[in-house]
C-alpha cells in the first residue's frame, strides 16, 4: 500500500502484479477503537484479482474505466466511471477484473475497519 507517513505518501505496490493502492485518508473515529480509510487502487488493463474476501464492507467508487465484480454464486455486473458498488463482508469475492485490455481502471475503496487490520482477505 501507498501509506502516507507524515504527510507524504510512500509507492508500493500491492495484490497482485500491477496493481498499486494509494491510502489517501486514514481517520480515527471518535469514542470508537476503528478508523475510517480511504484507498485509491489502479489495476492495470485488464487486470483480474484473485479470489478473496473481505472482513469487513464497504464501497467502492469507480473513478475511471470499466470493472466487473460477483460475489459468491451471484452473475457478474459491470460498474462504469461514477457508479458506486458495495464490498461485501465475508463473501467471496470470486470475480473482479478491470474490463478495458488498453486502459487502467481507477477506484476508490472506503472501509471503516480496527485499526491496522486489512480490509482484504485470502479465502
Amino acid at each position: 500500500m501507498n501509506e502516507r507517513i507524515d504527510g507524504q505518501a510512500s509507492a508500493q505496490q500491492a495484490g497482485f502484479a500491477g496493481v498499486t493502492r494509494s491510502v489517501l485518508e486514514r481517520l480515527p473515529l471518535p469514542g470508537r477503537q476503528q478508523e475510517l480509510m480511504v484507498v485509491e487502487v489502479t489495476y492495470p488493463p485488464g487486470g483480474v484479482a484473485p479470489l478473496h474476501r473481505h472482513p469487513v464492507a464497504g464501497a467502492i467508487y469507480i473513478v475511471e474505466g470499466v470493472a466487473e465484480s460477483a460475489y459468491g454464486s451471484d452473475e457478474p455486473r459491470q460498474y462504469r466511471a461514477g457508479e458506486t458498488l458495495q464490498d461485501r463482508a465475508d463473501v467471496p469475492h470470486t470475480l473482479f477484473r478491470n474490463c478495458d485490455p488498453e486502459r487502467p481502471l481507477r477506484f476508490l475503496t472506503i472501509y471503516v475497519l480496527e485499526p491496522g487490520r486489512s480490509y482484504t482477505m485470502e479465502p
